[in-house]
């Protein structure tokens, strides 16, 4: 073979390589799909380009009408940049489409009730929230809004059966919760005059929750209002036992109906047992010194209040009661050293530096906090 036929042979396999690179590169980028504009909306919104979002959206609804989830989601966006108008329009057109599944039925009325809660239109929000509900009956968010929604309107008998349907589709609703929606329901019925109605919902709330004080103040309230001042009483003592740390919401009214029943006596056994079994409840000490000190018995409440201060040595309450009884009989000295005990408790012998970020305590000012490395967060 010649030099010459040897070099043609090999440009002739130069160019059938080259042809076959040049082939195949076509084919790849041919087979490579073009980006949707579905996918670039999307895209977009993950990048907080509304704008673009919105144009790539409305371009893929254009070409495919069946993409519900691209018209859901220009519905959203259309919310979220304050076009409710807009966004109630889409999202309500999707409601009239036959072609949608049960799960993308729930999505728009989702949609929907969330564009009616920001408008301010509650009627319309829990139309569309019962919706979803007659779609997926355990659908958590939506017993969430339904509650909400209720207690906006003060259906209290209604939140409470949202509440019930929550708690039994797993979410959290506390059982005090569940008490002072039928407290607020057994409300409603007193005012309406339904008194006996009222006190069975406030029976219904202690169930829930014995230690919740609410119900048993208005149900001994009831008591009253039909004269049954005994009744009342009884359903008073209850708190007491119950929650003893909030027994003080209830001492006004013992004394002012025991005091009807000719048993103001019993008042002071009362308070003497609340000193005894709970020491720390400053306010029985107070009420107790406060009672004996209307009785006239001036230097046993000094000494119920000392009592109290030697089981809670921390407490404002029973130093501002022992100050109020030194100044009324005039007694200059205790009262200037009680004065200066409460101010060295409540006010500092220097100025304290606090940091606005997370709150740590510094006696001099400074521009880096040493807890959370915050700059310039302190101040007197």
């Amino acid at each position: 073979m010649t030099f010459a036929e040897a070099f043609t042979l090999l440009l002739l396999v130069a160019v059938v390589a080259l042809g076959a690179y040049l082939y195949m590169q076509r084919r790849e980028s041919s087979g490579k799909e073009p980006i949707s504009p579905y996918t670039e909306g999307l895209r977009a919104v993950l990048e907080g380009d509304r704008f673009r979002a919105a144009q790539k959206l409305r371009e893929s609804v254009a070409r495919d009408s069946s993409n519900v989830d691209a018209y859901l989601r220009l519905g959203v966006l259309a919310a979220e940049t304050g076009d409710l108008v807009k966004a109630i329009k889409i999202h309500r057109a999707l409601t009239f489409r036959a072609d949608l599944t049960q799960l993308q039925k729930a999505e728009v009325y989702r949609a929907l009730a969330e564009d009616f809660l920001k408008s301010g239109d509650q009627a319309r929000a829990l139309e569309a929230v019962e919706h979803v509900l007659s779609l997926s009956k355990k659908d958590q968010w939506s017993l969430e809004r339904k509650m909400a929604l209720h207690i906006a309107q003060q259906d209290w008998n209604g939140a409470f059966e949202a509440a019930e349907r929550l708690a039994s589709a797993g979410g959290s609703v506390s059982a005090r919760r569940l008490a002072v929606l039928k407290t607020q329901d057994g409300m409603r019925l007193c005012r309406d005059r339904k008194e006996r109605d009222g006190r069975i919902q406030y029976r219904e709330a202690i169930k829930h929750d014995p230690t919740l004080p609410a119900p048993y103040l208005y149900w001994g309230d009831s008591y009253i209002r039909e004269s049954r001042t005994e009744d009342a009483v009884k359903i008073w003592k209850r708190l007491l036992e119950m929650n003893p740390e909030r027994a003080h919401l209830v001492f006004e009214r013992l004394e002012t109906h025991l005091f009807d029943l000719g048993r103001f006596s019993e008042i002071e056994q009362i308070y003497r047992g609340l000193t005894r079994s709970n020491s720390h409840t400053v306010h029985a000490f107070a009420a107790l010194s406060r009672f004996l000190e209307k009785r006239g018995d001036r230097s046993d409440a000094v000494t119920v209040l000392n009592e109290g201060l030697a089981q809670n040595p921390d407490s404002l309450w029973l130093r501002r009661r022992l100050v109020q009884i030194y100044a009324d009989v005039r007694d200059v000295d205790r009262v200037m050293s009680l004065t200066r005990d409460l101010l060295s408790r409540v006010m500092h012998e220097s100025y304290e530096f606090k940091c606005d970020s997370c709150g740590n305590i510094s006696l001099e000012p400074l521009w880096l906090c040493p807890k959370c490395n915050q700059l310039d967060t302190y101040h007197a």
